[in-house]
């Protein structure tokens, strides 16, 4: 999964000369806006991390704010077209958002909780996508600061707010996902529908739909693979999944044996 770090977007880049002055004339519009106390997964060019603007996601970014979480923001923003009334590069906004006056900054009220986080990352339960396994489940959002890597359970104390994200406040426990059995497994080629979800897909392994990545493996579209891996539990300790969705093990990649075209 990637980071709870905010992507701003090129036309940031351009806003000082694109704006006359700080107060208008540049402007299009002039508005107030709420900020949210955490930052949301999204989707532009790729996934990308979004900040929550009056309640729903934000693309863009917001030129001399800096942004810190777990606190609401009550902003007044200027929007503007860093173009000029051209046509924006492909993938760039059509129009860019600046800073005008912070109005207030207030710590948002939040719940302190404890979230076991797996080794590998699953699919998700509602978009073809993968997802943090989070206490058992996926979890389709990211976890604000935290630098998740594949391959390590983790026990996080985290800050949960109103809107039902969290914010990290520390990693009490970062412990390898460690295996002693190897196995050699077929991967690919393609996808197969995970279940009986239709909506959903999974890479195929040992001819089977197989619902989690494969920690260190890089899959080329089109091959199919037979890799050596160390097969390690998902759920340390005997726990017992609450989904048939969830799989009970994981792989680690070890050596790529065979890489073939698809037929």
């Amino acid at each position: 999964m990637r980071s709870g770090k905010l992507v701003l977007p090129l036309v940031l880049t351009l806003a000082s000369s694109a704006c006359k002055d700080a107060v208008g004339p540049g402007y299009i519009e002039i508005i107030e806006v709420t900020v949210g106390p955490t930052l949301a997964r999204c989707y532009g060019v790729g996934e990308q991390t979004c900040m929550v603007v009056d309640g729903s996601l934000f693309y863009d970014g917001i030129d001399g704010f800096n942004y810190e979480p777990g606190y609401t923001y009550r902003l007044r923003i200027g929007k503007y077209d860093p173009w000029n009334g051209n046509e924006p590069p492909q993938d760039a906004g059509r129009y860019a958002y600046r800073l005008l006056e912070q109005l207030e900054k207030a710590r948002a009220p939040s719940t302190p909780a404890t979230l076991l986080v797996g080794p590998t990352r699953v699919t998700c339960s509602d978009s073809d996508d993968f997802c943090l396994l989070v206490d058992g489940v996926p979890y389709n959002d990211i976890i604000t600061n935290f630098e998740y890597e594949a391959g390590f359970y983790y026990t996080l104390n985290v800050n949960k707010y109103g809107d039902g994200r969290h914010v990290l406040d520390e990693i009490v426990a970062k412990n390898e996902a460690t295996g002693t059995d190897e196995e050699i497994i077929a991967v690919g080629p393609g996808r197969v529908h995970c279940n009986d979800n239709r909506s959903i897909y999974c890479k195929v392994v040992n001819g089977a739909p197989f619902p989690s990545e494969i920690v260190g493996f890089k899959p080329v579209h089109g091959f199919s693979y037979r890799l050596r891996v160390v097969r390690f539990s998902m759920f340390p300790g005997g726990v017992t999944p609450p989904s048939d969705n969830i799989p009970t093990y994981g792989y680690r990649w070890l050596e790529t044996l065979e890489r073939n075209p698809a037929n």
